[in-house]
C-alpha cells in the first residue's frame, strides 16, 4: 500500500531511507524525474522501452535506473491490498509520545516492528501515525498494546481499524491530474483498492508477490527458480494479477523527488445521514489525494494527499474537502517525515 519505510541509508528489509537523513543523496536530473514517473506507471518497463519513449540511449537509461536504485531514491515493488496477502485486519494507529525519547530514533524503532508497514511523524492531534497489518483482531490488540505502547517514549495509542481500503495511488503525478468530477469508484488504473474482494491469492501467487515485493524488476526466470515453477507460468500469473488489479508493480519514491514537498493526512467525520462509502468515493476524485480508507473510531475516513506546497494544501482543505456537503468536520495532520516498508505475504497463509 504504502504504498508505501524511509529509515537509514540502504534498504533494511525493504525500507527506504528517511528524507533528509542521507546527506549524500544525489541531485536528481530531469531525466531521473522522467524515469521515476515512468517506473511509477509500470515498474517493469524494459530499458529499451524507456529509452525509446524518452529518446535517450539505452545504456544511459540502464545506468540511471540502476543508480536510482543503488542510491535508494526509488524502490520497485509490488503494491497490493494487504487482505489478499493474508492481512485482513489493518489499522491506522495514532500515537502520542511522552517526550522522554528523541523522535527519530523512536520512529526508527517503530518502523522495525514487523506488523508496521508505514509510519509518519505528524503535527496536530497525533505525534505519529503508523499503519499496522495483522492476521486477526487478537494480533492487532497484541501489536498495539503489547508492543507499540510499551516502547520507551510512546505514551498512548488510538486505533482506527480499516473498514475498507477504498483507494490507493502510489504514482504522485497521476494523483494530480484526476478528473475534477467525482468518480464512480476506484479508477481502473489504481490496483490494490479493496473493491469488495476478500479471497486470498493462492500460495504460489503469494510466493511470486513476495519475490516481486523485494525486487519488482526481478527477472521472471529468477522468480521461477525460487518458487519452483516454469518461467512461463510466472509470467502468466503476474500478467493475470496485474490485469485483475490484484497487484501493481511500481516505483516507490519520496514525493519530494518529484516536487511534492508537502504530504498530509486529512481525518474526516461524516455528517449524520451521509454514506461513508459515497463520501470516500468522492474524495478519490480530488486531485492530490493518493490514499483513502474508511475506518472505525473517532473519524470515518482518513485520506492521504501529496501537495506541492502550503497553497496546494489550503486549496485541498478549504475548497475541495471542507466544502463537500457530506463533511461534518476535518482535522489536518502535516507529515514531517515518513517511513515505508513493502508488504510481504503473511507466513502462515502459504
Amino acid at each position: 500500500m504504502r504504498g508505501p519505510a524511509h529509515l537509514v541509508p540502504g534498504f533494511l528489509d525493504g525500507l527506504l531511507p528517511a528524507r533528509g537523513q542521507d546527506d549524500t543523496d544525489p541531485k536528481l536530473t530531469e531525466l531521473d524525474r522522467d524515469l521515476i514517473r515512468m517506473l511509477q506507471a509500470d515498474g517493469r518497463q524494459s530499458f529499451a522501452a524507456l529509452a525509446r519513449d524518452l529518446g535517450v540511449p539505452e545504456k544511459t537509461i540502464r545506468r540511471r535506473v540502476n543508480q536510482l536504485l543503488d542510491d535508494n531514491v526509488i524502490q520497485i515493488t509490488a503494491v497490493t491490498d494487504p487482505a489478499l496477502l493474508g492481512f485482513p485486519v489493518v489499522a491506522l494507529v495514532g500515537l502520542h509520545f511522552d517526550g522522554t525519547q528523541p523522535v527519530r530514533p523512536l520512529m526508527a524503532s517503530l518502523a522495525e516492528v514487523p506488523a508496521v508497514d508505514y509510519a509518519v511523524i505528524t503535527t496536530g492531534r497525533y505525534d505519529a501515525l503508523v499503519e499496522v497489518l495483522c492476521r486477526d483482531p487478537a494480533e492487532l490488540l497484541s501489536v498495539v498494546h503489547d508492543t507499540l505502547v510499551r516502547m520507551p517514549g510512546v505514551g498512548s495509542a488510538e486505533i482506527h481499524p480499516y473498514l475498507q481500503l477504498h483507494y490507493q495511488e502510489p504514482a504522485w503525478d497521476s494523483a494530480q491530474y484526476k478528473a475534477a468530477a467525482p468518480v464512480a469508484g476506484p479508477a481502473p488504473e489504481n490496483p490494490g483498492a479493496r473493491s469488495g474482494r476478500t479471497a486470498l491469492l493462492d500460495p504460489v501467487d503469494r510466493r511470486i508477490v513476495a519475490e516481486l515485493s523485494r525486487d519488482g524488476r526481478l527477472p521472471f526466470a529468477a522468480v521461477a527458480e525460487t518458487v519452483g515453477i516454469s518461467e512461463s507460468q510466472v509470467r502468466k500469473r503476474v500478467t493475470r494479477m496485474v490485469g485483475d488489479r490484484d497487484i501493481r508493480i511500481t516505483a516507490i519514491a519520496d514525493p519530494a523527488s518529484l516536487g511534492f514537498e508537502t504530504q498530509v493526512w486529512v481525518a474526516v467525520r461524516c455528517r449524520p445521514g451521509q454514506g461513508i462509502e459515497d463520501l470516500a468515493t468522492t474524495l478519490t476524485g480530488i486531485p492530490s489525494i493518493t490514499y483513502v480508507v474508511a475506518c472505525a473510531g473517532r473519524f470515518d475516513i482518513f485520506a492521504e494527499a501529496v501537495c506541492r506546497g502550503p497553497h496546494d494544501v489550503m486549496r485541498l482543505i478549504d475548497s475541495e474537502i471542507r466544502s463537500l456537503p457530506g463533511v461534518e468536520r476535518t482535522e489536518l495532520l502535516m507529515c514531517l517525515d515518513l517511513y515505508y516498508r513493502s508488504v510481504r505475504p503473511a507466513e502462515h497463509t502459504g
